[in-house]
């Protein structure tokens, strides 16, 4: 089903924009579950129970099993450590960083850069929705769900994919032409966004994640001879365009103004077939390699 961009609300939650973890959660989970050492609760240790994050306190894990968490959000639970799920080791089998780390000494991300980055995005997708209703074009629209999906995971900084996936729908409803949402989309209104706190390893996380997602949209284009291509498959590399985009900026730890020459090498990589992350992410920075 072709979805216009004036009804977002419409795109099946699990059609061809579903957002895809690099491994099963629910194998990789119970794989961590059974690991005493991935699980230790220490005291710090980021953790989820239920819907709520929050971290280990001290003393940690007592001898009955119990551990105490202090709440993101204020108060603190005392609950059995299988109920907990420490978040790091969980977003390391389904949103594993890329190994390219361009500033290892460097834990944090300037937050401008960060704010920068997501109203980018949301003028992009604005752009996007707007082409699409003037000329009707799917491509333009695929670039508008793109740029949601990287608006989703730079507004959350312990969304993993499933998550993103799912918040990238309610990214899109601020383009419906009509309702107080629609008012979000205005340029005064994207000025006042700012991102989450984002850390390196959370841009490499994110780096990892839309590359995986553009070889995705190629790996289905590529094998159709572009003659053929329908509306989905320009929708597919609209949506190629803004994750690649998103990969290589994230990869270069979001760097003031845009490398199109890292990009093209980026994108050459796709067509040429090359389908593991880490040596897209790897070559695309490696002078050596081109």
């Amino acid at each position: 089903m072709t979805v216009t961009a004036r009804q977002p609300k419409g795109i099946p939650a699990g059609g061809q924009f579903a957002a895809t973890a690099h491994a099963d959660p629910s194998i990789q989970l119970q794989m961590l579950k059974e690991s005493e050492d991935v699980f230790a609760m220490s005291p710090g240790t980021r953790v989820m129970t239920g819907n709520e994050f929050g971290t280990i306190a001290e003393p940690g894990k007592d001898k009955n099993g119990n551990v105490t968490v202090n709440l993101d959000g204020g108060g603190s639970l005392h609950l059995k450590a299988d109920r907990l799920v420490p978040w790091e080791a969980y977003l390391d089998t389904v949103m594993p960083p890329v190994d390219h780390n361009p500033d290892p000494e460097t834990s944090t991300i300037d937050q401008a850069q960060a704010d920068r980055a997501l109203r980018g995005s949301f003028v992009r997708m604005r752009n996007a929705l707007d082409s699409t209703n003037r000329t009707g074009d799917t491509y333009y629209q695929g670039v508008a769900f793109g740029e949601a999906e990287v608006a989703a995971a730079l507004m959350d900084a312990d969304a993993d994919p499933e998550t993103i996936g799912r918040r990238r729908g309610e990214v899109l409803m601020l383009g419906l032409p009509v309702g107080a949402d629609h008012e979000a989309l205005h340029p005064a209104e994207i000025k006042k966004r700012t991102a989450a706190p984002l850390t390196s390893l959370r841009a490499r996380r994110l780096a990892g994640y839309f590359t995986a997602r553009a070889v995705e949209m190629q790996q289905h284009n590529g094998s159709i001879p572009q003659n053929d291509w329908g509306t989905q498959e320009w929708t597919k590399q609209g949506a190629m365009l803004a994750y690649s985009k998103a990969a290589v900026r994230f990869a270069e730890g979001l760097p003031h103004n845009e490398d199109s020459y890292h990009e093209e090498r980026f994108t050459r990589l796709l067509v040429e077939g090359e389908t593991n992350v880490n040596t897209i992410v790897g070559e695309t920075f490696d002078e050596h390699a081109w």
